[in-house]
């Protein structure tokens, strides 16, 4: 756009240049014919009886002087005089190189005989005598007849070099001012484009913000900002009532077209869901569940027509899978054509969860009162077996029964010792509440469980969050807690492997400490279960060590949560608030 005109005007300019560049040197020759003209005054009209080369000769010799004069005032001009009756040279300057040339006849067809027979000046541009030049003539009219004629010229490659050095200056500045021009055409352009790029980002922003403001620009720009803002102020005024409704209600609210693309999200759902409308907005609802087996209930009904309500599923989210409660209808617009679906959701896994262990926890009051009296029942006979079995190994001395005897009260004490778990899970007490540092408290259970022989198959690292402060806590139940954990995890690692325990901040109220082992893991199944009274995949054990750790952590108001993969080992995570008031019984 610029360089086209440019261009065109550096031609221009070029062509009235060389124009007006030969009109000038046309006009300067002119003057020097006439400079002649007047100098010769009526030389050629002086009657002469002398012959033809004596009379050359002698009028040479007149105006030779008169000639080299005014060539010399005019550098690079040739000047001279031809006298008609002698049909020769009379003159030719500058004489140091055209003084051969005087007496010389012109050619019948030289442009001068025709300026004679004419007697009209001409400028003639061709080969003559001097070589290529530009040639100015006049005739020399004396008393109404025509004596010869007078004439200035100029090399034409002296004009060339002149017209050349035109050009290259012409093209100098065209070349500059388009060089300046593209630079600030750029600089402008960028500008331009910086202001573009702003409006269209806002725009991109207004079509899912309508709060979105764009800044105040310079020029032509700011005039384009200001309409946009007056028009994102105009939509959030007349933003309607189930927007508003819908971008605040605390269920979450997603909507697709015909083709199942996201076309609506509320900020609830981007909070239950993890996912922002800005990152789903126009795809495919369904690329969010690749690879996860899951079959949308909104996607159904838009392919299906069913509509679904109040329905509970499980929902791949984006870091974790959640329980909700999704009722879908497909859209229909004021013509009663299908325009996409909705679905309409609430978030339901606090609501499981708290249901799950107020569940559990009226299992384990049912389930204690039943321990508490069957350990009871149980242990007041046992303790009179064990008196009795005493009472025979201080009197009955033989060896086969001395032997006997000490499996019978061994086997007691093992009786005993789950008796006392029993009542451990079952009988309520209040803990002691006091400071506690998870990093000593680690650090005291690692002494207890780490031995020789274990160092030598297992290998422990501890990765502490050293600015921890301390919680509010029962250390000793805690520490019965990290032991149990602890103790799983060696027993899980069958040969050689790793036990990795860290401790880090959770959020500002809570502290976490996570165990990890890479042992045989924990299958599926089982995952769910592992907390109830009694299960155990173990060959000796009772099934009450991680029942009775949930129920410690619960009543620190705590949780423990659980990572694992079969083959892969398990990772177990205690979350502890940092203080508790008061206390609550265990």
């Amino acid at each position: 756009m610029v360089s086209i005109p440019v261009l065109t005007m550096g031609y221009v300019v070029d062509n009235e240049g060389r124009a007006a560049l030969i009109a000038e040197k046309e006009k300067k020759l002119m003057a020097v014919t006439r400079l002649l003209d007047a100098a010769l005054g009526d030389t050629f009209n002086q009657p002469m009886t002398l012959p033809r080369s004596q009379q050359i000769t002698a009028l040479n010799h007149q105006l030779s002087d008169t000639t080299e004069h005014i060539a010399q005032a005019f550098p690079g001009i040739g000047a001279g005089y031809y006298h008609r009756k002698l049909d020769a040279i009379i003159t030719y300057a500058p004489q140091a190189q055209y003084k051969s040339n005087v007496g010389v006849t012109i050619a019948p067809e030289h442009p001068g005989r025709a300026v004679m027979a004419s007697r009209e000046p001409r400028v003639y541009s061709g080969k003559q005598v001097r070589g290529h030049i530009l040639n100015a003539m006049i005739p020399i009219v004396r008393h109404g007849e025509v004596q010869g004629y007078i004439w200035a010229n100029e090399l034409s490659e002296d004009i060339s070099l002149q017209a050349e050095r035109l050009d290259w200056n012409i093209v100098m500045v065209l070349s500059v001012g388009l060089l300046l021009s593209l630079l600030l055409i750029v600089l402008a352009s960028r500008r331009f484009s910086a202001s573009i790029d702003v409006i269209t980002h806002g725009l991109d922003n207004l079509a899912q913000d309508h709060h979105t403001r764009l800044p105040e620009l310079p020029g032509e720009m700011g005039k384009i900002s200001h309409s946009v803002n007056m028009l994102a102020q105009t939509l959030r005024e007349t933003q309607t009532l189930n927007d508003l409704i819908i971008e605040n209600a605390a269920d979450g609210v997603i909507a697709v077209d015909k083709q199942g693309r996201v076309t609506t999200m509320n900020p609830a759902a981007e909070h239950i869901t993890g996912y922002s409308l800005q990152e789903l907005l126009g795809k495919p609802y369904s690329s969010i569940f690749i690879d996860t087996g899951f079959d949308s209930p909104v996607l159904e009904t838009l392919q299906q027509g069913t509509g679904h309500v109040a329905l509970e599923i499980s929902f791949p989210a984006r870091e974790r899978t959640i329980e909700i409660s999704v009722t879908t209808s497909q859209i229909h617009n004021a013509r009663g054509e299908l325009i996409g679906a909705l679905v309409i959701f609430s978030d339901l896994t606090a609501r499981k969860e708290s249901q799950r262990r107020l569940a559990q926890t009226e299992r384990l009051a049912t389930l204690g009162e039943l321990m508490a009296g069957v350990a009871h029942e149980v242990r007041n006979p046992l303790t009179a077996i064990k008196g009795y079995a005493q009472i025979l190994k201080q009197h009955d001395l033989q060896p086969a029964h001395q032997q006997y005897l000490a499996v019978i009260l061994k086997e007691i004490d093992s009786i005993n010792r789950v008796i006392q778990q029993l009542l451990d899970f079952a009988r309520p007490r209040r803990g002691l509440w006091q400071p506690v540092h998870l990093n000593q408290l680690l650090d005291e259970c690692l002494v207890l469980i780490q031995t020789s022989g274990l160092e030598a198959r297992i290998h422990f690292a501890s990765h502490y969050d050293s600015s921890l402060p301390p919680i509010d806590a029962d250390g000793e139940l805690l520490k019965q807690v990290l032991l149990n954990i602890l103790i799983n995890a060696v027993q899980a690692i069958s040969a050689r492997g790793n036990i990795t325990i860290r401790t880090l901040r959770w959020d500002d109220a809570h502290q976490a400490i996570a165990i990890q082992d890479d042992g045989c893991g924990i299958a599926p199944e089982h995952q769910k279960k592992i907390f109830d009274p009694f299960f155990t995949t173990k060959a000796s054990g009772t099934g009450l060590g991680l029942a009775l750790s949930q129920r410690i952590i619960n009543a620190h108001h705590g949780d423990i949560q659980l990572v694992s993969q079969p083959g892969h080992g398990a990772t177990f995570t205690l979350i502890l608030p940092l203080h508790f008031q008061g206390t609550q019984p265990l």
